[in-house]
Formats: structure tokens, sequence, C-alpha cells
């Protein structure tokens, strides 16, 4: 019985490399994405102590300068979380180009291993036939024998 032979594996063993490294572009964009949202989500809670901190200093008496630094502060981190956020979109959609390109080269990898199970059907039926086929060779041979 002859060895399977498929003639399109070096494409297939490129297409699986190809997926396996887009998983891990994948994965760093992920991890990425997930460090620019935290770092939103830093600024999002300065700015809420911040204004905790306006609110309980102007029950007790605030000065109108200290009061002033405050508002500047806030309007610094507002500047500050806008700008964060475009960082956190861009993080998105670096996510979301790596997982389209992810889908994109597992469904072609798919399509070329479906074709290789395919492949891998018809040869073991070619060499089940070629079985049968030896095995009728013999029982005649046996036949011829036995007259």
């Amino acid at each position: 019985m002859g060895k399977f032979i498929f003639r399109l594996q070096s494409i297939l063993s490129i297409k699986k490399q190809i997926e396996d490294g887009l998983k891990n572009d994948l994965g760093k964009a992920v991890i990425e994405y997930e460090r620019q949202k935290e770092i939103y989500n830093k600024i999002e809670e300065e700015k809420e102590t911040s204004v905790h901190c306006i609110k309980a200093k102007s029950q007790e008496g605030i000065s109108v300068g200290d009061l002033q630094k405050y508002g500047k502060y806030i309007e610094f981190l507002n500047a500050k979380s806008k700008l964060q956020m475009v960082n956190v979109k861009n993080a998105q959609d670096n996510v979301d180009r790596y997982r389209e390109k992810l889908i994109k080269a597992s469904q072609e990898r798919k399509i070329i291993d479906k074709l290789r199970e395919k492949k891998y059907a018809e040869y073991l039926k070619e060499q089940f036939k070629k079985e049968q086929q030896i095995n009728e060779e013999i029982s005649s041979y046996k036949y011829i024998e036995g007259l």
C-alpha cells in the first residue's frame, strides 16, 4: 500500500502557520486594547476622585484660587480622557482588523483542509479497490491451483 501524498500539503502548512501567527497577533492586540482601557479607567477614576474632593472641600470652605486649580485639573483630565478614548478606539479597531484577518485565514485553511480530507478519502477508496483486486487474484490463483 502506497503512502498518501497530498500535493497541497506545503500550502496547508503555510496556511496553518499564518493562522497561528494571526492568533498571536490578535492576542497581543487584545492585551494592548485592555491596557489602553485600563489607562482610560484610571483617568476616569482620577477625575471622579477630584470632583469628590472639590465637593468635600467646598462644603468645608475652599478658596477661589484652589477652586480654579481643581477646575483646571479637571479640564486637563477631561482632555486627557478624550485623547485616551481615541487610543482605546484605535486599539479596538486593531483588534477588529486582526480578528477579520484571522477569520479569513481560518476559512482559507479549512477549505484546503477539507480538500485534503476529500483526497484522503479518495485515496483510501482506491487502496481498498486495489486490495480487493489483489484478494481476487489470490483467490483465483488458489482456485486454479486447486484444479
